[in-house]
């Protein structure tokens, strides 16, 4: 216990040297009786932080100013993984990550990484907030998190600095940045890929300096880190659609009150609902901004040869999160 506390001491104190090093200013305004320490590894144009901003103003709002955030961006205070972890310490309050370095910590999540799962995101929701998505939030109680709710990162999308690329062969060779995640590696091989995990933060330097060919995540969140300043190509391939799982340190919540802990639940989904309308619209206008980007919408043929290389590895994910999820999960989607 002790050691315990003194690691949170010590990273708490490494926090605050970070944020008055780099001149942070968050954006909490009077401090509340209660501050709860918002962080994530997005951009400040994020629709991430743009929810955090709402979630602080609606309890500041429900609560005479009694409760509100301190909300740290652009991997202020560590990577995803980092902040992962630096919840279950207790060092940071509430979090949203992307749920593929979740599944370090709760394997269950590993079902999320099954290469064209879902259709849309009407059919995503409705998984995520239904009894699977709920299943795996609660999966995360035996490991010091509560999983609170799901925001939308996007569907995924190849992206690459060197050409069109309309089929996996076009990959063969090239370097490829992946999350910290041993299913989105294989996935990556098994199109032809020479994929490598990189923490989210160090990937545009990465990128930059040439160190990776290609990598992959949603349109919005390519333009909000400006890696269209060094990757000019991008093929839809909507392979995975990755959502944002919320997650908050579960001592600081079961602090709450009975009041503002049911102000606190109906805050965040009335931010939830908030973010994902903006998430409908943030694609489009990221593509529109990059004019200087060549998009590449791909056949169903050309869809398919993807889908087959990748096909395998839903045994993998079977291995990992286990059959029984999985199966329902598949099935689930088939509908």
């Amino acid at each position: 216990m002790f050691a315990m506390k003194a690691a949170r001491s010590l990273r708490a104190g490494v926090f605050a040297i970070v944020a008055a090093a780099t001149g942070f200013v968050a954006t909490a305004k009077a401090d509340p009786e209660i501050l709860m320490r918002a962080a994530h590894s997005g951009a400040v144009t994020s629709t991430g932080q743009k929810a955090f901003e709402f979630l602080d103003k609606e309890l500041r709002d429900k609560t005479a100013g009694r409760v509100g955030l301190e909300i740290f961006p652009a991997s202020q205070l560590g990577g995803e993984r980092e902040l992962i972890e630096n919840i279950q310490l207790g060092n940071v309050d509430l979090i949203f990550v992307s749920s593929a370095p979740l599944a370090s910590f709760s394997p269950q999540f590993f079902a999320f990484d099954i290469p064209f799962l879902f259709k849309d995101r009407t059919q995503a929701y409705g998984v995520l907030d239904g009894p699977i998505g709920q299943e795996l939030l609660a999966s995360l109680d035996g490991v010091g998190i509560k999983g609170l709710t799901y925001w939308e990162n996007g569907f995924r999308q190849l992206t690459n600095s060197k050409k069109e690329i309309r089929t996996p062969d076009q990959l063969s060779g090239m370097k490829m940045r992946t999350m910290e995640n041993e299913v989105h590696i294989a996935a990556w091989r098994a199109e032809g890929a020479n994929p490598a995990p990189l923490a989210f933060n160090e990937l545009f330097t990465a990128l930059q300096q040439g160190t990776f060919d290609a990598q992959e995540g949603p349109i919005n969140l390519f333009y909000d880190m400006k890696f269209n300043e060094v990757q000019k190509f991008i093929s839809k391939t909507n392979h995975i659609y990755s959502p944002w799982p919320v997650l908050g340190n579960p001592d600081k919540i079961a602090s709450l009150s009975a009041e503002d802990r049911a102000i606190f639940d109906q805050a965040i989904k009335d931010a939830t609902a908030y973010q994902r309308d903006l998430a409908k619209t943030a694609d489009d206008k990221a593509e529109a901004a990059m004019t200087e980007v060549k998009f590449t919408t791909l056949s169903p043929e050309e869809l398919q040869a993807f889908k087959d290389r990748a096909a395998p590895i839903a045994d993998l994910v079977r291995k990992k999160a286990g059959k029984d999820l999985v199966d329902r999960l598949l099935a689930e989607t088939a509908k």
